[in-house]
């Protein structure tokens, strides 16, 4: 399953408010888990790089919001993230959505990104 949803994001291009690094985990909990949309709340909500920044302000950052939609799919933290599970990485002094390959991570850019973090801030089992 996982495989076949990376195929798909391999073949998206990354758009802020229906494809980005946030929302595609969003996409991915709902298939591996069948819950409703942990993120509904938040599609629609900006289309742009500035919106997605002031959403993101608004609501307490990157964790803050993942850790928001992970409690509201029903998702347990993890400090031991495996293949499937997600969780907000570091890179590049950013922070980045993403989904746990093992030692690589997911994340949708202009198609399949695939990075080692330089951390992991959170995860969650899925």
């Amino acid at each position: 399953m996982l495989d076949a949803f990376l195929e798909r994001m391999a073949c998206r291009a990354f758009d802020d408010g229906t494809a980005d690094c946030g929302l595609v985990l969003a996409d991915w909990v709902m298939t591996a888990r069948g819950c409703e949309d942990p993120a509904a709340h938040l599609r629609g909500q900006y289309r742009t790089l500035r919106g997605r920044v002031r959403l993101l302000r608004r609501l307490g950052g990157m964790e803050a919001v993942v850790t928001d939609c992970a409690r509201r799919a029903g998702l347990e933290p993890t400090a031991n993230p495996v293949r499937g599970d997600v969780g907000v990485i570091e890179k590049f002094g950013h922070l980045y959505g993403g989904i746990c390959l093992g030692q690589r991570w997911a994340l949708q850019g202009d198609g399949l990104v695939t990075w080692i973090p330089d951390r992991i801030i959170c995860a969650w089992s899925v």
